[in-house]
């Protein structure tokens, strides 16, 4: 994880557009980093400084994958979108979650592996046996940067177990998602 100050810009923006219902459900795109991927954001003030974080994220994960693309997801979230602890099946994936709660990844060794998904016979997480040591749970602070190794990493013994997190009352959580295009 690579921990980030929150940036005030970014923040008061995603607040504004917020609450002038400008938001949406987020947005997809395919961008080639070094280039700016013309993000349909509204005109707000802060929007430049989103802009360039996404880009500069964009650029930094394809330095560290050498991918020539990279699939862009920000999302708007009123719940969560993986309440349950799982693996991607991906190689490697960065979240950065701008507004709300972030990510919350169990490490293995607090983890019954073998209560992933359809093993865990649809208990909660917490009966089923998965987690090993709840007190192990960690959560990504807003800004920060995770890179979490998904099922289709090579030699991955797995990938990362984690989930997301209920949104705050009243507030959207608002999360970038980055995956490799080849």
């Amino acid at each position: 994880m690579y921990r980030r100050p929150p940036n005030a810009d970014i923040a008061g923006y995603l607040r504004r557009a917020e609450q002038n219902g400008l938001l949406g459900l987020g947005w997809r795109r395919i961008v080639t980093p070094g280039e700016s991927a013309d993000l349909p954001l509204a005109d707000l003030p802060g929007r430049d400084a989103l802009q360039a974080d996404i880009d500069w994220l964009c650029e930094l994960y394809a330095t560290l994958t050498g991918c020539p693309q990279v699939g862009a997801r920000l999302e708007v979230l009123n719940r969560p979108m993986c309440p349950r602890f799982h693996v991607d099946r991906v190689g490697l994936r960065l979240l950065c979650c701008y507004q709300g709660p972030g990510t919350e990844w169990l490490p293995s060794p607090a983890a019954n592996r073998s209560r992933l998904g359809s093993a865990a016979q649809g208990l909660p997480d917490a009966e089923s046996g998965l987690i090993l040591d709840a007190a192990a749970i960690g959560s990504a602070p807003p800004f920060a940067v995770l890179l979490l190794k998904g099922a289709e990493w090579p030699e991955s013994k797995g990938g990362a177990i984690h989930r997301s997190p209920a949104p705050h009352p009243g507030e959207a959580r608002v999360l970038l998602a980055l995956d490799a295009v080849w």
